[in-house]
């Protein structure tokens, strides 16, 4: 009980503490529309989730950057064993950018195993978690969509990240189409584990 205190806590904190450290390098290094990133948000209700004990709020972040946090993670892994791009979604990491964005971009590779186990420790209370990541996803793409340049693609929703096109008359309606199946999948998957059950 102790270390499950501690666990939750601690990590709790910390990723609370990482968001504000993703929006502030977002502004200073980079700009405004930064903020956008879904990654940071979800960091942010992450670490709520973590700290208050709501499951909804962790398996709602789980839904929707499980897939997107295993490619990156490959990409990422890759480049570290071979020194050779995969995807190319991860190169960044490998140019000179601050330390401190290096701090909050490295948590794509640890956040999820942090967040299976705080699962593990807290186990689902209800399973329509789905509900607020669709409205989350929906929100960022729109807000996205109007305040930020599209050169700089935040979030991808301009074009597609990895080296395959994807017709732009089409992407935002595949992006979306991509989003709600992938969090339906996802949250089906996690009630489905008996290991989060309360």
């Amino acid at each position: 009980m102790k270390f499950r205190n501690f666990f939750l806590n601690f990590f709790g904190i910390f990723y609370i503490l990482i968001s504000f450290l993703a929006f502030y390098n977002a502004v200073k290094y980079f700009s405004p529309q930064a903020i956008l990133w879904i990654s940071y948000f979800a960091f942010l209700i992450l670490g709520i989730g973590m700290l208050f004990r709501d499951s909804y709020l962790i398996g709602s972040q789980i839904n929707i950057i499980f897939f997107p946090y295993i490619v990156w993670s490959t990409d990422f892994l890759y480049h570290i064993f071979t020194s050779r791009s995969l995807w190319g979604i991860t190169d960044y990491v490998f140019q000179q950018i601050p330390y401190n964005s290096l701090i909050v971009t490295i948590q794509h590779v640890i956040i999820l195993p942090i967040a299976f186990i705080s699962l593990y420790f807290i186990k689902f209370k209800k399973n329509n978690f789905w509900i607020f990541s669709f409205f989350e996803i929906s929100l960022i793409f729109l807000l996205t969509r109007i305040l930020s340049d599209p050169s700089r693609n935040i979030n991808c929703v301009f074009k597609n990240c990895l080296p395959f096109d994807i017709a732009l008359d089409y992407y935002s309606f595949i992006w979306l189409g991509f989003y709600i199946f992938m969090i339906l999948i996802v949250n089906l998957f996690l009630i489905k584990i008996k290991l989060f059950e309360k």
